[in-house]
């Protein structure tokens, strides 16, 4: 019994080492380009996300389909030190990166007084539209990934604008 019990904690040494030796890695590849670009900020500026939980718990909550939102992923960094020119060329290759998942850039906007980069970029996924928005400025950073119905989210902000008596929309939204 004494060989079992040694054998099973050479085993959990060797699986230990193997999980701290990925997350230790600098070019880990994440699974999709939201991942990828919220390791990108937290790898190249050094900082660390603020209010982790409570936007996890966000996304849980979008799941009902609030809106036409199918999914949401958050990643919020406030009042740190994001500033360097250097990561800032790297941010826009990683970000350029996005592109060759099929996402299609819609804005790109650099600010070069402010120092803000904003990058929204959309995707169709079969009917639905997802978009990736990044923006980074010198003390707080954002990337947001949602998951959009477009009919649902027609409906729903045609319900709101003539629920609150506002109706300078004729036609609506479209996304076609």
């Amino acid at each position: 019994m004494t060989t079992r019990w040694s054998n099973l904690n050479i085993l959990a040494l060797i699986f230990s080492l193997c999980c701290m030796a990925l997350t230790l890695r600098p070019d880990v590849v994440y699974a999709d380009d939201f991942g990828n670009i919220v390791h990108h900020i937290e790898a190249s500026y050094h900082v660390h996300r603020n209010y982790r939980f409570l936007f996890g718990f966000a996304g849980l909550v979008v799941r009902s389909h609030i809106g036409g939102v199918k999914s949401l992923k958050m990643a919020y960094f406030e009042n740190q030190h994001l500033d360097g020119t250097d990561t800032d060329k790297k941010l826009d290759e990683i970000v350029a990166l996005a592109g060759q998942s099929g996402w299609q850039p819609m804005v790109r906007s650099v600010s070069r007084r402010s120092g803000e980069h904003v990058y929204i970029y959309a995707q169709n996924a079969g009917n639905d539209l997802k978009l990736l928005v990044v923006n980074v400025e010198p003390n707080e950073a954002e990337v947001i990934q949602v998951k959009v119905d477009p009919k649902r989210l027609e409906e729903f902000i045609d319900e709101n604008v003539h629920h609150h008596g506002h109706s300078g929309m004729d036609g609506g939204m479209t996304f076609r």
